[in-house]
């Protein structure tokens, strides 16, 4: 096993923006080991070599390191789903089940996703979440206007809505839908307790079906 880089204080701008790529990847490694409400600054920190007082140089808190990299996440994602609703029919059922599924597969972003308003906003100065809420904004509405050329009779805003709609639902069932060990255990020493277990991408799939058909509907 090769030993912890230790890092000198960087001066240059180039060497600053080392750094914090450096200490992204180091959060994004930690994050696909753990969940993202148990890892500290301190882990960071030891994961990449600094004491946490040389990476507060770098990020705020720890949770402006989240932050940044929820917005790498969230652009992969926009871009990533846009590609896959180009390519696919455009249909209400369709449509959902393509948002549905590119969220299944990025575990990371929804563990983010479902951190972010409750946590991740909160140990973060005012201009660091205008910034985020500015640029996050755009991607909805760029996601939410691909939405809505797919589907003709849906409006630029039930479009943007739609996007919305499937971060927000995300927030609150991707923990429901992966609860802790002890959880899972107790659903299968306790097999009636399982209806209240999730599958995530099959319910968002069909939650937002029933949106678009709704908003469909109002047309």
């Amino acid at each position: 096993m090769s030993a912890v880089p230790r890092f000198q204080r960087a001066r240059s701008p180039e060497h600053k923006q080392e750094r914090r790529e450096a200490i992204l990847a180091a959060a994004h490694d930690l994050a696909g080991e753990h969940p993202v409400r148990e890892i500290s600054l301190g882990d960071i920190a030891r994961r990449i070599g600094l004491a946490k007082s040389n990476l507060l140089r770098y990020f705020e808190s720890r949770e402006d390191v989240f932050l940044q990299l929820l917005l790498r996440e969230w652009e992969d994602w926009r871009e990533d789903t846009a590609q896959q609703l180009a390519s696919r029919p455009a249909t209400p059922e369709s449509v959902a089940a393509t948002v549905a599924h590119t969220l299944a597969g990025r575990p990371l972003f929804c563990d983010l996703v479902s951190e972010m308003a409750s946590v991740l906003e909160r140990n973060v100065t005012v201009s660091t979440v205008r910034a985020f809420k500015a640029e996050t904004l755009d991607k909805v509405d760029d996601l939410g206007a691909v939405v809505s050329e797919r589907l003709p009779n849906l409006n630029p805003a039930d479009g943007r809505e739609t996007i919305a709609a499937a971060l927000i639902i995300t927030a609150g069932l991707w923990p429901i839908a992966n609860p802790a060990p002890h959880v899972s255990a107790m659903y299968a020493d306790i097999p009636e307790l399982t209806r209240a277990h999730v599958d995530f991408e099959e319910r968002l799939r069909h939650l937002l079906t029933t949106l678009i058909t709704g908003f469909l509907h109002n047309r």
